[in-house]
């Protein structure tokens, strides 16, 4: 029953439920008021009738009455679940109080006492409209206790003598009927009001929760631009005082408030506009801002500004454009820069020439590159290799003036843009240079010692344009490194021929690789301790030009120095080479073998050393059939290790291994035992001046002698005269190679120019006979 008394028709929430029924408690002036006056008027009734049912009534009201006035006191400090027991008995204490009343009200209009009958409907009547104030949050209750109030009166109104008095049966019902529609009325409006404004709470609640959620700071300002909100507070921004009530551009710094002005100026027109802002911490932190104004749309007049924080994303951009514009191991300057500064070098230049202003300084470009970088990256590692280069960027800064750039282009080459007029200002910072490069850098437990090529040239002398001046600087740095490195060359403009002849060289030999117009030539040996015969033949690099002029190996030395034009040309010969062994052998000509010359190139992996093998196996030749000829410079690479192994692998296959232009290297005479070495080839420097000079006789005796001793062939390339012969001979050279016998030939005319010389030999055997 106390479930339906507090409960209503209308669709509320549970909390709103809760509140309304939560009316019981409420009010204490009227529910005081109404414990008071019922109390007073049994009281009165009492002292005036002195019966036992008014008495009655008097001790019911003033123990009903302290019942309720404790139950509503316990509801203060009642727990949920106590309190939603103690609704259920004030709703039955209430039903009861209004019961008492309309009884006390019956006994009173029956007593034949008229004062008192109207004290007591007048009493009733203000309880009854003191029960609809009170509890138009529970209406059905409010209706139960208005008819348990007033139905007795009605009943009571029947019960008098007095006709009169019968009216109050007709008028109370009509009275009832008013009353219980507007507290239905009033709990309707009451729910709606609730409802609404719970809707109301609940989208604040949510809208200050997205605000102060949001990391954007969020602010409202009036018409006269004045913070009204910020979901801020001031000590998370850069400022340190409140924010409401400031003006919205006193807030931000003084080279930003134009822009703020301007911003809000649009918006009032109702543009949406942006700035940026940025504010300095009192630490020296900077954060930045992009900041959003828009007026509301409620023509208060109103603007909200979002102000988002782009700091990481500023950092991350000045981040990104340093990285575009500097190497990130050494935190130097890169090439774009390097570009951009030698364009505005130029365009200073071209001011100064205008304005003939002879006083205004020079500039010149530098590039220095790292001698043997390769070493050290191959032997400290990437890491010491890493070191390298921080301790050169830092030492080439400290070296040059207040101004002056210093670059890395990449790798191990810098690049400077100093102050300089002539070559002494050059090679004064130059000095500065290596003196900065002369003290040792420490990696750890190891020393590195720090040498460097530098090639300079004059902005804009030597150049009218970047790609000019960059170009002369590179061809003074191949010219230091030519002349033997860990020195300072100046452009001069004969290095450009020198350059030119080289590039010319490289050129040549790609194109004679490509169109295949390189061809071996072979040049006869012959015994000069016998007959005579032919021993067999060297093979020697011939290619046509673009003119089908045959040419030698001179027109494209340059090649011979590149890696991997170098191995390419090598394979090239090796190829060629073995096609005409084949065909010799399949024609029965006594050619004997065919010397190949390689060099330190073909032994590294994927040269034609790794393969000499294969391919005399796959075309089904002996090994006796080829010689490996190699100069002493081979010995001297630092792969040495690896020659070794290759030579004494073909050593041990049949192949023979020759040492070539002897005597004029760095060569040892331990390299004579520790690598495989058949055959010692005395240099044509040597045998083209015995007989002119004794040195000449002397060497090559001794190095006859020192290849006899050894157990060696000895071979005496560039004879052309046959006293030279002669004295070869006397010495006791084993074979001679040279003009004197025959020029280079092609591989057609071997086996005529083998059958021409045995003839010779039988015919000059025969007379001698």
């Amino acid at each position: 029953m106390t479930h339906w008394l507090l409960s209503t028709r209308e669709q509320v929430s549970a909390p709103i439920a809760a509140q309304l029924a939560n009316g019981l408690f409420g009010s204490l002036p009227i529910f005081i008021g109404g414990v008071i006056n019922s109390v007073a008027v049994a009281a009165v009734a009492a002292g005036r009738m002195h019966t036992a049912p008014f008495i009655g009534w008097l001790v019911f009201e003033a123990l009903l009455g302290l019942v309720r006035i404790g139950v509503v006191q316990s509801s203060h400090s009642a727990t949920p679940e106590r309190l939603e027991r103690l609704r259920h008995l004030a709703s039955l204490l209430s039903v009861a109080w209004a019961t008492s009343v309309g009884v006390g009200a019956l006994l009173c209009l029956t007593s034949g006492d008229w004062v008192l009958a109207t004290i007591a409907c007048l009493s009733t009547a203000a309880m009854v409209c003191g029960i609809c104030l009170r509890n138009f949050g529970t209406p059905r209750l409010a209706a139960v206790m208005t008819f348990a109030a007033l139905a007795p009166c009605a009943l009571g109104g029947l019960m008098t003598q007095e006709p009169s008095l019968r009216i109050i049966s007709v008028q109370l019902p009509i009275f009832m009927v008013t009353i219980f529609s507007a507290s239905f009325g009033l709990h309707r409006m009451l729910v709606s009001w609730m409802t609404t404004t719970a809707e109301l709470e609940r989208s604040k609640a949510l809208n200050e929760t997205i605000l102060q959620s949001n990391p954007d700071l969020t602010l409202i300002l009036d018409a006269d631009h004045r913070i009204v909100f910020s979901n801020r507070q001031p000590e998370e921004l850069v400022c340190q005082s409140v924010l409401t009530g400031r003006d919205f551009c006193s807030v931000l710094e003084e080279k930003d408030r134009p822009a703020a002005a301007a911003a809000l100026a649009r918006a009032q027109r109702g543009e949406l506009t942006s700035f940026t802002t940025c504010f300095t911490r009192p630490t020296g932190e900077k954060l930045w801002f992009d900041t959003v104004v828009n007026e509301t749309s409620d023509a208060s007049g109103r603007f909200i500004v979002v102000a988002r924080d782009i700091t990481r994303q500023k950092h991350s951009e000045e981040r990104a454009i340093w990285m575009a514009h500097h190497d990130t191991l050494t935190g130097l300057p890169n090439r774009a820069v390097l570009q951009d500064r030698l364009d505005a070098a130029l365009m200073q230049a071209d001011g100064r020439i205008l304005a003939v202003d002879g006083d205004a300084p020079g500039h010149a470009l530098l590039i220095v590159d790292v001698d043997n970088f390769k070493i050290i990256n191959d032997t400290l590692g990437h890491d010491g290799g890493d070191v390298l280069l921080r301790a050169l960027a830092a030492r080439l800064r400290a070296a040059v003036g207040h101004g002056d750039l210093v670059a890395r282009t990449g790798g191990d080459e810098f690049a400077l843009i100093v102050a300089a007029r002539d070559d002494e200002a050059l090679h004064r910072i130059a000095a500065r240079i290596y003196e900065e490069l002369r003290e040792p850098i420490l990696h750890g437990d190891r020393v590195m010692e720090c040498g460097a090529s530098i090639g300079a040239s004059f902005i804009p002398l030597d150049g009218p344009g970047r790609s000019e001046v960059m170009k002369a600087a590179d061809i003074a740095l191949y010219a230091a490194k030519a002349a033997g490195r860990a020195q300072m060359k100046i452009f001069e403009p004969a290095m450009m021929d020198e350059v030119e002849r080289h590039q010319a060289m490289i050129t040549a030999a790609r194109f004679a690789l490509k169109r295949k117009t390189i061809l071996p030539h072979y040049q006869p040996k012959v015994c000069l301790t016998g007959e005579g015969r032919i021993v067999g033949f060297e093979a020697l690099l011939r290619w046509r030009d673009r003119d089908g002029h045959v040419r030698g190996p001179d027109a494209i030395q340059a090649a011979f120095n590149d890696p991997i034009l170098s191995v390419a040309i090598s394979d090239y010969m090796l190829e060629m080479i073995l096609n005409d062994i084949e065909g010799w052998v399949a024609d029965g000509v006594a050619f004997g073998h065919v010397a190949v010359n390689v060099t330190s190139g073909d032994f590294r992996p994927g040269g034609i050393v790794e393969t000499v093998l294969d391919r005399l196996k796959a075309r089904n030749l002996p090994a006796s059939c080829l010689q490996i000829e190699v100069t002493e410079d081979v010995f001297l690479d630092k792969g040495a290790l690896d020659v070794e192994r290759a030579l004494k692998r073909l050593s041990h296959h049949g192949l023979r291994i020759a040492l070539d232009d002897f005597g004029t290297g760095y060569a040892s005479l331990s390299h004579l035992t520790q690598f495989p070495v058949d055959l010692l080839k005395i240099d044509r420097s040597f045998i083209g001046q015995i007989g002119a000079k004794g040195d000449a006789e002397a060497i090559s005796s001794i190095v006859i002698n020192l290849g006899h001793c050894l157990g060696l062939e000895v071979i005496a390339e560039g004879v052309e005269t046959v006293q030279q012969q002669e004295h070869l001979i006397t010495m006791g050279c084993d074979t001679g190679q040279g003009y004197l016998y025959a020029r280079a030939m092609p591989a057609a005319d071997v086996s005529g120019h083998v059958r021409e010389h045995e003839a010779a030999r039988a015919l000059i055997h025969m007379r001698q006979a």
